[in-house]
């Protein structure tokens, strides 16, 4: 399983289907473990798969985010798959719920960091899909 470039990623529980979960650890180089988790709402074969995801703990319950208590408890993100010409483009979109006006700010503030570590994320998959296309 790949995650943010310079992270071990495990998983502890995988149910790819509408009301399943993706639970899963994270661990920095400095031996940090975070926990995080998914629960799936739509999977549309091969175009969209919608989530919400949370930091978690080790059992799968809902925790504030290690790096600021006032990070969305829950996030929902829509992941789009579209082709053309026989180019894939994904998207990504996403935004708290049942969020405080802080959490949204926070949130909307942090577009920068986001961008960084899915870039490593989505950067670690294309070397991979490069490499099974062999």
């Amino acid at each position: 399983m790949v995650g943010p470039k310079g992270l071990t990623m495990k998983v502890a529980k995988l149910d790819f289907r509408p009301g399943g979960r993706f639970h899963y650890s994270m661990l920095t180089p400095d031996g940090h473990e975070m926990w995080g988790l998914f629960v799936y709402h739509d999977i549309s074969v091969p175009e969209l798969i919608v989530f919400v995801n949370s930091f978690s703990d080790k059992d799968g319950n809902l925790t504030r985010a290690p790096f600021n208590p006032s990070w969305p408890l829950q996030v929902k993100n829509t992941l789009t798959l579209t082709e053309e010409n026989g180019q894939t483009t994904l998207t990504l979109r996403g935004g708290p719920i049942n969020a405080s006006d802080d959490e949204i700010k926070i949130f909307s503030g942090s577009f920068d960091m986001m961008q960084q570590g899915f870039k490593g994320t989505f950067d670690q998959l294309e070397e991979y899909l490069a490499e099974v296309k062999k």
